[in-house]
Protein backbone atom coordinates (compact mmCIF):
# COMPACT_ATOMS: atom_id res chain seq x y z
CA UNK A 1 0.00 0.00 0.00
CA UNK A 2 1.33 3.43 -1.27
CA UNK A 3 0.71 6.47 1.09
CA UNK A 4 0.72 10.40 0.35
CA UNK A 5 0.15 13.41 2.32
CA UNK A 6 -0.49 16.72 2.08
CA UNK A 7 -3.02 19.94 3.46
CA UNK A 8 -6.09 21.22 1.84
CA UNK A 9 -5.34 24.47 0.07
CA UNK A 10 -8.03 27.05 0.28
CA UNK A 11 -8.43 27.11 -3.64
CA UNK A 12 -9.92 23.49 -3.38
CA UNK A 13 -12.83 24.51 -0.97
CA UNK A 14 -16.08 25.46 -2.29
CA UNK A 15 -18.63 28.72 -1.50
CA UNK A 16 -19.89 25.97 1.84
CA UNK A 17 -15.97 25.77 3.04
CA UNK A 18 -15.68 22.48 1.98
CA UNK A 19 -13.17 20.79 -0.67
CA UNK A 20 -15.21 20.72 -3.93
CA UNK A 21 -16.31 17.12 -4.78
CA UNK A 22 -14.06 16.60 -7.91
CA UNK A 23 -11.19 17.67 -6.04
CA UNK A 24 -11.16 13.92 -4.42
CA UNK A 25 -10.35 12.38 -8.10
CA UNK A 26 -7.14 14.91 -8.29
CA UNK A 27 -6.19 13.81 -4.98
CA UNK A 28 -6.19 10.30 -5.95
CA UNK A 29 -4.60 11.13 -9.58
CA UNK A 30 -1.77 12.87 -7.09
CA UNK A 31 -1.36 9.90 -5.04
CA UNK A 32 -1.21 7.76 -8.28
CA UNK A 33 1.48 10.28 -10.04
CA UNK A 34 3.45 10.23 -6.88
CA UNK A 35 3.22 6.52 -6.27
CA UNK A 36 4.14 6.40 -10.75
CA UNK A 37 7.23 8.38 -9.52
CA UNK A 38 8.00 6.35 -6.46
CA UNK A 39 8.08 3.08 -7.96
CA UNK A 40 9.88 4.46 -11.35
CA UNK A 41 7.11 3.91 -13.80
CA UNK A 42 7.36 7.79 -14.37
CA UNK A 43 10.51 9.30 -14.72
CA UNK A 44 11.20 13.34 -15.03
CA UNK A 45 14.72 12.56 -17.39
CA UNK A 46 12.90 9.82 -19.64
CA UNK A 47 9.17 10.76 -20.09
CA UNK A 48 8.84 8.66 -23.44
CA UNK A 49 10.01 5.64 -21.99
CA UNK A 50 6.96 6.29 -19.29
CA UNK A 51 3.45 4.06 -19.26
CA UNK A 52 0.71 6.24 -20.38
CA UNK A 53 -2.12 5.21 -18.51
CA UNK A 54 -5.55 6.57 -20.30
CA UNK A 55 -8.40 6.41 -17.50
CA UNK A 56 -11.28 4.22 -18.52
CA UNK A 57 -13.64 4.30 -15.34
CA UNK A 58 -13.62 6.35 -12.24
CA UNK A 59 -16.11 5.89 -8.79
CA UNK A 60 -15.66 8.13 -5.85
CA UNK A 61 -17.82 7.86 -2.82
CA UNK A 62 -17.85 11.02 -0.70
CA UNK A 63 -18.49 9.94 3.20
CA UNK A 64 -16.76 13.37 5.06
CA UNK A 65 -16.18 16.39 3.33
CA UNK A 66 -12.57 18.06 4.10
CA UNK A 67 -12.25 21.68 4.85
CA UNK A 68 -9.59 24.01 4.18
CA UNK A 69 -6.34 23.19 6.31
CA UNK A 70 -6.81 19.95 6.88
CA UNK A 71 -4.37 17.33 6.37
CA UNK A 72 -5.46 14.23 4.51
CA UNK A 73 -3.44 10.94 4.03
CA UNK A 74 -3.92 8.74 1.10
CA UNK A 75 -3.75 4.82 0.71
CA UNK A 76 -3.40 3.76 -2.30
CA UNK A 77 -3.23 -0.37 -3.34
CA UNK A 78 -3.02 -1.29 -7.22
CA UNK A 79 -3.62 -4.43 -9.14
CA UNK A 80 -3.44 -5.83 -13.14
CA UNK A 81 -6.87 -7.21 -14.01
CA UNK A 82 -5.83 -8.49 -17.62
CA UNK A 83 -4.64 -5.34 -19.43
CA UNK A 84 -6.44 -2.88 -17.11
CA UNK A 85 -4.88 -1.49 -14.05
CA UNK A 86 -6.99 -1.06 -11.26
CA UNK A 87 -6.00 1.44 -8.05
CA UNK A 88 -8.34 2.07 -5.14
CA UNK A 89 -7.78 4.67 -2.83
CA UNK A 90 -9.25 5.86 0.80
CA UNK A 91 -8.94 9.12 1.46
CA UNK A 92 -8.25 10.19 5.16
CA UNK A 93 -9.21 13.53 7.63
CA UNK A 94 -5.84 13.29 9.92
CA UNK A 95 -7.45 15.80 11.60
CA UNK A 96 -6.94 16.85 15.36
CA UNK A 97 -3.51 14.79 16.09
CA UNK A 98 -5.71 13.94 19.75
CA UNK A 99 -8.82 11.85 17.54
CA UNK A 100 -8.58 8.95 15.09
CA UNK A 101 -8.43 9.70 11.49
CA UNK A 102 -11.64 9.73 9.88
CA UNK A 103 -12.63 8.53 6.55
CA UNK A 104 -13.81 11.49 3.84
CA UNK A 105 -13.59 9.39 0.91
CA UNK A 106 -13.08 6.28 -1.51
CA UNK A 107 -12.03 6.35 -5.30
CA UNK A 108 -11.77 3.77 -7.77
CA UNK A 109 -10.18 4.27 -11.28
CA UNK A 110 -9.49 1.73 -13.65
CA UNK A 111 -6.84 2.16 -16.36
CA UNK A 112 -4.81 0.76 -19.13
CA UNK A 113 -1.89 1.27 -21.24
CA UNK A 114 -1.77 3.06 -24.15
CA UNK A 115 1.03 3.41 -26.67
CA UNK A 116 1.74 6.57 -29.25
CA UNK A 117 -1.67 6.27 -31.27
CA UNK A 118 -3.73 5.87 -28.41
CA UNK A 119 -4.76 2.58 -28.44
CA UNK A 120 -4.56 -0.06 -25.61
CA UNK A 121 -1.53 -2.74 -24.98
CA UNK A 122 0.03 -4.61 -22.79
CA UNK A 123 1.78 -3.17 -19.60
CA UNK A 124 5.24 -2.05 -20.13
CA UNK A 125 7.57 -4.94 -18.35
CA UNK A 126 8.60 -2.35 -15.76
CA UNK A 127 4.53 -1.62 -14.72
CA UNK A 128 4.53 -5.31 -15.20
CA UNK A 129 7.16 -5.75 -12.63
CA UNK A 130 5.98 -3.21 -9.96
CA UNK A 131 2.74 -4.89 -10.15
CA UNK A 132 3.66 -8.10 -9.37
CA UNK A 133 4.93 -6.78 -6.08
CA UNK A 134 1.87 -5.05 -5.16
CA UNK A 135 -0.18 -6.19 -2.17
CA UNK A 136 -4.24 -5.93 -2.77
CA UNK A 137 -6.61 -6.69 -0.42
CA UNK A 138 -10.04 -7.80 -1.78
CA UNK A 139 -12.82 -6.22 0.16
CA UNK A 140 -10.70 -3.12 0.71
CA UNK A 141 -13.59 -0.20 -0.19
CA UNK A 142 -16.76 -0.34 1.78
CA UNK A 143 -18.42 2.18 -0.02
CA UNK A 144 -18.30 1.63 -3.96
Amino acid sequence: MFKYRREIHFYETDLMKIVHHANYLRFAEETRVAWAFHEKVLARTRPEEAASLAVLSTAVSHISPLRFGDTFEVEMQAKRDGIRIVFEYKIWNLGDASLPPKLSAEVRSTHVAINAQGRPEKPTPNLKAVMEKETWTATWLSNL
